[in-house]
């Protein structure tokens, strides 16, 4: 064999694959070897894992990349020097390798001696010169004999080597009986630890609520618009409704790859849903080793910056209790095999500076076909930007009062107490659902004949079958519709099931998000507290005060990944993570810490420190930025101007902030204007989170001052993301005034126009010449919510409304708009609303007012030359509000994800018209298949032009 080749592999034996730790001190000739050994064995196919490149510069956590190759390798490689007696780490990682019970491959320098730590092995000498090629043929030689190696793993279809089905049962069964092992048999709508559990096991996430999914199957795009039929809606998806997140799973259209996200507000339940999949797939798969295996990760532990493929391999090899599974190893074999289930959960919790590179790295992995199906969970609000992919969506609906009702049953029967469990769920239900009084208007309903469903479902007091009507009282009625209606009660905050299982356990009910998670936290340490003075160990109890000044200093460092004082003015702190490596855990805090862990309040994974759930984590960092407000300290410093528009992980922080001034109107003031100077959206999820108080006229004249300009500025703000955010901002408080977007002094829509001229010979029409069209008025603006709400509250929807005479369709009610920002183009709205709607303001305004034919649309919006968009021939990024990430072959694209104030993509306009592309689809007068006809009679498809968000 010529030197210095790779030795012949044996059957069934290869270095492909094979991964090796190499163990080395730095400097001299060892670490001169240690570099050619590297090269030679990652020639011969070998996965090689050596400090120099296996650690990213400036990664704060190399140890524990140090511990993560040993504990990945199939192998350790030690090669000995001069300096490797005093080499502590190199001394530190060969015992750790002897501790995995790893095979060790030993090099020496031909004329240093064997450290003491290794002396019983025997070594391949190394020499320079002509020996050097020889040498390394001897040590891959030894690789082989020191490695006993598995099966070659099995291809698509081919039984899968017994060494691999013998781990991955291990490793089933421990994902069940461990990790997943609640709820134990059969799902339940709602499981809970029996009462006598420990106090860890019971305020762990203990429920199981059957909440309600809706499941979006993304439309597959065609040349015709899916609303070109004339109805409501132009959504391009279609909904379908599950009670079960297992039905909507199965349900996925027969895609060439499964691909799904799960989306929900904080607490609504995405990490169950996801481990509800993982436990399906896993019982199956212990049985049939056909079956495709879960791989659950957890992202919000991965905060390395390191290959998707490194962290996913570390996570499946270890258990929760850092115990080696084995599994690792497995990882390509499962994904060749396609044999594996990709469950990502957590995308939100990527840290916010790593989430567009990661973005891009999962998007990349999801597109890989040798996964059986990847199914992702992201909190909805974060799921834009960086974080959007094109995925089937399953929402997460909120618990609706028949299932909290249904819930609370479930967990006094479940937790003990016999007959007066009963008693006890429907008295907590009322205090939720709003008192005694309204319990006794029930009382009413179910004498008169109502079901419970009736009284929580129907949108009017019924008059017969039931006759409740006539029994109750016009107080007992106004109380029922409030109930019913109120955004702020604790309904809607039940609704959520991370805060129901907080109402269950709190002997009394706050009134808002932000005291409940005080109380309840209170309640945490009080109950561990008793626990350890009944064990005779009150000096591990901290003071209450300095417990949760010690969490809240734990939450600011995660939010920040680091203390607010750390990062300077100049480049502030990066943004929100869920976990805390050791070295950045709060000094001298280790008592308090292990009684938190105990209390249920943090856990550990690894070396990081986790708060339980992430809302818990927001609460209390919600501490620091009210602090930081009352200092004076620059919201700028939480969102910097030159990323303001990004979501970074503070924004429900703001929002339980705003909650907790309630009853504090000058607080809860300068907080939502401080948060206001430095990003508008947070201000505005603020203000509605704090139930919409009336702001200082002052507040108002300067935030509209700083932002108005800004919002149709592309130079000022280029980011359309930026300008989105403003346009909510200023729509919602009123405040943005433009001409042409709003009403009238007389309340009636004022409309904008701008006059169309098509010279001599005419303007190129669908790729022909069209002869000139007379001059026109069109607006500049679509109409806008504003402009059409006018419409509604005017009548236009009225029985006797004569707008509707001779259409083939009239409706009784708007439809539903996905978005209501007053300056946002109204959606949802089909073509015999709009005709409806011209009509109305024809009389009202005194003008010939209808929709443009299409001829008319298609001069304004590709002028006289036929360009393809109103600004050119090709698609520029950032011009129109559309899904620009949905296609490769626009780098740098961004996706809004829904419509936006209009006339903020100044670049967009034609002639002085705007939002010609993108936001929403627009109507003509054509019909679709004859466009020849524009007559308003019949039922034909009518033509949709422009396109959409979506």
């Amino acid at each position: 064999m010529p030197a210095g080749t790779a030795p012949p592999a044996r059957p069934g034996s290869t270095l492909a694959e094979l991964r090796i730790f190499i163990s080395y001190p730095r400097g001299g000739a060892a670490h001169t070897w240690a570099k050619r050994i590297h090269a030679d064995l990652a020639a011969r196919g070998a996965k090689v894992w050596r400090d120099e490149t296996g650690i990213v510069a400036g990664d704060p956590d190399w140890y524990a990349a140090i511990r993560d190759g040993l504990e990945r390798a199939d192998l350790a490689l030690g090669v000995f020097g001069h300096d490797s007696e005093r080499c502590r780490w190199q001394q530190r990682e060969m015992l750790r390798a002897d501790d995995l019970g790893l095979p060790v491959v030993a090099a020496l320098l031909a004329d240093a001696g064997m450290p003491f730590y290794a002396q019983e092995r025997q070594a391949v000498k190394l020499q320079d010169g002509v020996a050097q090629a020889a040498c390394l043929d001897a040590l891959a030689q030894a690789v082989l004999r020191h490695q006993r190696l598995p099966d070659v793993p099995a291809g698509p279809g081919e039984p899968v080597p017994p060494e691999q089905r013998q781990t991955e049962k291990a490793w089933l069964n421990t994902l069940l009986h461990r990790q997943l092992a609640r709820p134990e048999a059969t799902y339940e709508p709602l499981a809970y630890q029996p009462q006598d559990a420990s106090l860890g096991d019971r305020l762990q996430p203990m429920l199981r609520f059957d909440n309600r999914l809706l499941l979006r199957m993304a439309g597959q795009h065609t040349d015709e618009p899916d609303g070109a039929t004339g109805q409501a809606g132009a959504d391009p998806d279609e909904a379908h409704s599950f009670d079960d997140v297992l039905d909507a799973y199965r349900s996925l259209p027969r895609r060439d790859q499964a691909r799904l996200v799960v989306l929900g507000e904080p607490g609504a339940g995405k990490s169950f849903s996801l481990e509800r999949i993982a436990r399906e797939h896993a019982r199956r798969a212990l049985y049939d080793d056909t079956a495709p295996l879960p791989l659950l990760l957890r992202l919000g532990l991965w905060t390395r910056d390191e290959p998707f493929e490194v962290f996913a391999e570390g996570q499946v090899d270890r258990d929760d209790d850092r115990q080696r599974t084995g599994m690792g190893r497995w990882w390509p074999a499962l994904r060749d095999q396609q044999r594996a289930v990709l469950l990502l959960d957590g995308l939100n919790e990527i840290p916010s500076h790593q989430r567009a590179h990661k973005a891009d790295e999962l998007r990349r992995v999801c597109r890989d076909t040798r996964w059986v199906a990847v199914v992702v969970s992201c909190r909805q609000r974060d799921y834009v930007a960086d974080f959007h992919f094109p995925f089937d969506r399953l929402t997460l609906q909120p618990l609706t009062p028949l299932q909290v009702h249904r819930c609370l049953q479930r967990y006094h029967a479940q937790a003990g107490g016999g007959a007066r469990a009963t008693e006890r769920a429907e008295q907590r239900f009322w205090q939720i659902a709003g008192g005694d009084v309204l319990r006794d208007t029930w009382l009413v309903w179910q004498a008169a004949g109502a079901s419970f469903e009736q009284f929580w479902t129907l949108d009017q007091v019924p008059k017969q079958q039931p006759g409740v009507f006539s029994k109750t009282t016009g107080p007992q009625d106004d109380l029922w519709c409030a109930a019913r209606q109120q955004p702020r009660s604790l309904l809607r905050l039940a609704a959520n099931p991370y805060l129901l299982s907080m109402m269950m356990a709190l002997p009394e009910l706050p009134r808002s998000r932000a005291q409940m998670f005080e109380v309840f936290l209170k309640m945490l340490h009080l109950r561990e507290a008793e626990a350890r003075n009944a064990r005779g160990e009150p000096d591990t109890v901290p003071d209450l005060q300095t417990w949760l000044f010690t969490l809240a200093r734990l939450a600011e460092n995660l939010q920040h990944l680091g203390p607010l004082a750390d990062p300077p003015a100049a480049a502030p702190a990066a943004g929100a993570a869920t976990s805390l490596p050791r070295d950045n855990w709060p000094a001298g805090t280790a008592q308090v810490l292990d009684f938190s862990r105990d209390a249920s309040v943090l856990q550990l994974v690894d070396d990081d420190l986790r708060f339980t759930h992430q809302l818990l984590q927001e609460a209390l960092a919600s501490r620091a930025l009210r602090q930081a407000c009352l200092d004076g300290l620059p919201a700028s410093h939480f969102w910097p101007a030159q990323r303001w528009w990004q979501r970074n992980g503070w924004e429900v922080v703001a929002e339980i902030a705003a909650e907790s001034m309630a009853g504090d109107s000058v607080a809860l003031h300068r907080l939502i204007a401080w948060l206001a100077q430095a990003n508008p959206d947070v201000a505005l999820a603020a203000w509605l989170a704090a139930e919409q108080p009336p702001l200082p006229r002052a507040n108002l004249d300067a935030t509209a001052a700083q932002w108005r300009p800004r919002l149709t500025d592309a130079r000022a703000e280029p980011s359309p993301l930026a300008r989105a955010a403003i346009g909510r901002w200023l729509g919602a408080l009123g405040l943005d005034q433009r001409p042409g977007i709003g009403l009238r002094a007389d309340g009636l829509p004022d409309i904008a126009w701008a006059r169309i001229e098509t010279p001599k010979p005419g303007f190129v029409y669908q790729g022909k010449v069209h002869p000139p069209l007379p001059a026109f008025d069109i607006a500049r603006y679509p109409v806008t919510h504003r402009q059409f709400q006018a419409f509604i509250d005017m009548g236009g929807y009225a029985a006797d409304a004569p707008w509707w005479d001779g259409l083939a369709q009239r409706f009784d009610a708007p439809g539903e708009a996905a978005w209501t920002e007053p300056n946002a183009p109204r959606e949802r709205v089909s073509w015999y609303e709009a005709v409806a709607y011209c009509r109305w303001l024809s009389t009202a305004l005194k003008q010939a007012i209808r929709l443009p034919t299409e001829q008319q649309w298609e001069r304004v919006a590709s002028a006289t030359d036929g360009r393809k968009y109103p600004w050119g021939k090709d698609y520029k990024v950032g011009r129109a509000n559309c899904n620009e990430v949905a296609f490769d072959k626009l780098p740098g694209g961004v996706v809004v994800g829904r419509t936006t104030a209009v006339g903020i993509y100044p670049l967009t306009r034609a002639e002085a018209v705007f939002d010609l592309a993108g936001n929403v689809w627009e109507w003509c007068l054509n019909e679709w298949e004859k466009p020849e006809n524009i007559g308003l009679v019949g039922d034909a498809s009518r033509v949709l032009r422009g396109g959409s968000w979506g």
